[in-house]
């Protein structure tokens, strides 16, 4: 039976360190982090265009034509696993269109998080989110029609508004896809952090969930990935702006975009 992994989740969340993780420890895999190059972007890649089509009018034609494409390649690998922890798939219809894989194999999907404030922290250090070139290449737009979460009051907030934002828009979205796919046939969820997945412990739960039982002993752990030194100076005066902003919508969480319907017809998901 094949296997093929993706991840869903915001990125800054250890979609590296995971690919590099589950390369070094799943037998007869082919395992990218993101596929890019020149000639990538609409091929192995979503580029601008299906990101935004698929954000602003849902699953057309267009974006269906890139995951038929995309997937019946995939589908066609030799290996029991396929790994592709880029965190743009989800955000560009991957999950509305996963009929060319359930019909080989089992698709896992990974729900990856991370701290939101170390998230923030990283977002801010690439200095991401802030353009809209940026937003619809590599993430979400605030303003797009199908977004789960409203972002009116936390992009109010600036920056570190929008990153949150961000976070629970994602988070819905995973929430919500899990609803719909809860339970299908070939289709598996497994929530981690990445804060879990440092351990021995943790790698070996999700080795286990993917079916390659591994003692923590004997889990090959790579190293930190994508650490460097902070390029964007937060003083403590706004990091604590920042906890409290994270610990506000804990206790008290933005309202859901109503008009939005994950499950409407123009979006339907086919498995």
């Amino acid at each position: 039976m094949k296997n093929f992994v993706f991840t869903l989740t915001t990125g800054r969340s250890g979609t590296k360190y995971l690919a590099t993780l589950l390369e070094q420890n799943l037998p007869d895999a082919e395992c990218h982090h993101e596929i890019q190059g020149w000639d990538r972007f609409g091929v192995d890649t979503p580029d601008v265009s299906h990101m935004t089509l698929f954000n602003s009018a849902g699953n057309v034609e267009k974006v269906q034509t890139f995951w038929r494409s995309k997937l019946t390649r995939i589908a066609a690998t030799p290996r029991r696993f396929y790994v592709e922890t880029s965190h743009l798939l989800m955000k560009g219809g991957l999950v509305e269109n996963l009929a060319p894989l359930t019909a080989e194999g089992t698709v896992h999907l990974i729900a990856l998080e991370r701290d939101p404030y170390a998230t923030i922290v990283s977002l801010r250090n690439r200095f991401d989110l802030v353009d809209k070139a940026n937003c619809w290449l590599w993430y979400l737009d605030p303003q797009y029609p199908r977004n789960l979460v409203r972002s009116h009051d936390l992009v109010a907030e600036g920056i570190n508004g929008v990153c949150l934002w961000y976070i629970l828009a994602i988070r819905a979205r995973v929430a919500r896809y899990e609803e719909l796919l809860g339970g299908q046939r070939r289709i598996a969820f497994h929530r981690f952090s990445l804060e879990e997945l440092r351990y021995a412990e943790g790698a070996s739960r999700l080795l286990h969930a993917l079916g390659v039982p591994t003692h923590p002993a004997k889990a090959r752990m790579p190293g930190p990935e994508n650490i460097g030194r902070l390029l964007v100076p937060i003083e403590p005066a706004e990091q604590s702006r920042i906890r409290r902003l994270i610990a506000s919508v804990q206790s008290n969480p933005p309202r859901f975009a109503g008009a939005v319907a994950m499950a409407d017809p123009a979006v339907r998901i086919s498995v």
